[in-house]
């Protein structure tokens, strides 16, 4: 990260998963300004075509940099993070690796067919709509946990910014596994 002390970092995501991220950064830097862009609107990003994601986040970007004068980019949703070309847009991406399994969104998995990816179409929704429902949402993260026999796996990277909102759920119902935040593989 540049001289956080003049400069303006914003942070994209679909929903409220980027706030994972958000927190890290707050943590890890003491200074600089913050702007949080929550597209609510068009949440989730997993369901919608990588073109429309691509033009989406190219806009959002556009306006962060000339409105705000954002000086980084992050882009914190995974899904979005597989539909551009970070080298060109000049901002930094969530990154993936082939010698894990992520549990991801279901355009994550189609955009990175190379990848061992475990691909749910409803949690990230489920959990922008249920972060508050404590119980219901421990429920929720246990259904699918079950539904992809994630506890049986050695090793899994949550591989949407959602999803680590709620790992200490993942982390309840996989004992036995050794779980990762992405933004951990980005941030460190």
């Amino acid at each position: 990260m540049q001289n956080c002390q003049n400069s303006t970092i914003a942070i994209i995501d679909s929903g409220i998963g980027g706030l994972s991220i958000l927190k890290q950064l707050l943590n890890k830097y003491h200074c600089g300004n913050y702007i949080y862009f929550a597209d609510n609107l068009h949440m989730p990003y997993g369901n919608k075509s990588k073109k429309w994601l691509e033009n989406r986040i190219k806009n959002i970007i556009k306006t962060l940099k000339q409105e705000y004068n954002a000086s980084e980019v992050i882009i914190a949703c995974n899904t979005a993070s597989t539909c551009i070309k970070p080298n060109e847009l000049n901002v930094k991406t969530l990154k993936f690796e082939k010698c894990r399994t992520y549990l991801t969104t279901e355009l994550t998995q189609k955009n990175l067919p190379n990848l061992n990816i475990i691909a749910d179409k409803n949690l990230a929704k489920q959990i922008e709509k249920n972060i508050l429902f404590q119980s219901k949402m421990k429920s929720i993260v246990k259904k699918h946990i079950l539904k992809h026999k994630l506890n049986e796996l050695k090793e899994f990277v949550l591989g949407c910014t959602h999803y680590e909102l709620v790992n200490s759920y993942f982390r309840l119902f996989c004992k036995n596994s050794n779980i990762t935040n992405n933004s951990d593989l980005m941030l460190n």
